[in-house]
Formats: structure tokens, C-alpha cells, sequence
């Protein structure tokens, strides 16, 4: 099942390297965890924090996909069980045939 993954800044340290070499790093693991299937899509937003899609198989790999965010403890983190758009407009089309 795929979920949006929400992170927004909790005002907590963070151990990020916030210079120019360590926030490059931080874009090219973004970069890698797109192109291996690891996430689906990234976004930043400009008020400050993240989001991205993932898709888990499992409890387990949702827990890892969203803890191991470097990021985590430093964000409040809401996790959102996401749908195909077309395909819940299908399922719910097809709910109210039935009425």
C-alpha cells in the first residue's frame, strides 16, 4: 500500500549536516532512494519540512521506511494510507451502482 509521509520541523536539534557538502549529500540520497524504487516522489516545502511517497509491503517496512528518515526525530511525522485517485473514483463509482 502506498503512503504520503509528512515531516514537519518539531524545533528539535538535528544532526543534519546543514552545510554545503552535507545538504548535496542529503540531495544525491534523495536522488538514490527515487531512482532505487526505495521512495516514489520527494517534495520539499518552503515554509519548511518534507514530504515523500513510499510504498510498503508490510507494518515493518513502513516503520523503516519512515523512522529511518535522518530527519525524524527532529519532525512531527504524520503517515497517510494514499489511493490511485482513478481507481477510488472507480471504487466509489461503482459503490453507487449499487444503491
Amino acid at each position: 500500500m502506498k503512503f504520503l509521509v509528512i515531516n514537519r520541523p518539531n524545533g528539535r536539534e538535528t544532526s543534519f549536516d546543514s552545510s554545503a557538502a552535507g545538504i548535496r549529500l542529503a540531495k544525491d540520497l534523495v536522488e538514490q532512494t527515487i531512482a532505487d524504487g526505495t521512495i516514489e516522489a520527494a517534495y520539499a516545502f518552503v515554509g519548511g519540512g518534507h514530504a515523500y511517497i513510499v510504498t510498503a509491503a508490510d507494518t515493518e517496512q513502513l516503520f523503516r521506511l519512515v523512522r529511518g528518515n535522518p530527519l525524524f526525530k527532529s519532525s512531527h511525522t504524520e503517515v497517510i494510507p494514499i489511493v490511485d485517485a482513478v481507481e477510488a473514483l472507480e471504487i466509489v463509482a461503482k459503490q453507487a451502482d449499487r444503491r
